[in-house]
């Protein structure tokens, strides 16, 4: 005889439900059935092709190495330009000054210090994608900006 409760309980609310959504009034009842919250097209973010380019290092190339200054708690970024490839060495230009963002432009003939030679080894360059826990400025490379037409 449980069973047949439950039975009946479940029609009585099937039906209680079908007869709300009947009486509903004003225009949400007249208005047509909308999918529930579907998802907004946001367009993917590029790939992070970081492992890549540091396997392949090209003239122009610009290394993003992301800090956070001692004495602040702001993160700050500093850029390096490729110049020259030799063997397994990786030279750059480092910029004159840091930037309080990785999008920065880095374009302007003033940002880098021509005077100024930086080399890294590639492993050295790899290496530096990960936070060394003895860094007090906890530095990293996070991107290599490169211009591309692919």
């Amino acid at each position: 005889m449980s069973k047949s409760v439950a039975a009946a309980a479940a029609l009585l609310l099937v039906g209680l439900g079908a007869c709300q959504s009947e009486t509903k009034s004003g225009p949400a009842a007249t208005a047509p059935a909308q999918p529930e919250s579907a998802p907004l097209a946001v367009p993917a973010p590029p790939a992070d092709r970081t492992a890549e380019y540091l396997t392949d290092p090209r003239v122009g190339d610009v290394l993003v190495v992301r800090f956070v200054a001692e004495g602040s708690a702001a993160e700050q970024f500093y850029f390096y330009q490729v110049f020259r490839l030799g063997g397994d060495t990786v030279y750059t230009h480092p910029a004159r000054q840091p930037v309080a963002s990785p999008a920065a432009d880095a374009s302007r003939p003033d940002v880098f210090a021509p005077e100024a030679i930086r080399a890294f080894t590639r492993r050295e360059l790899q290496e530096f994608r990960q936070e060394s826990p003895a860094d007090p400025q906890h530095s990293r490379l996070v991107q290599v900006r490169r211009e591309t037409s692919d």
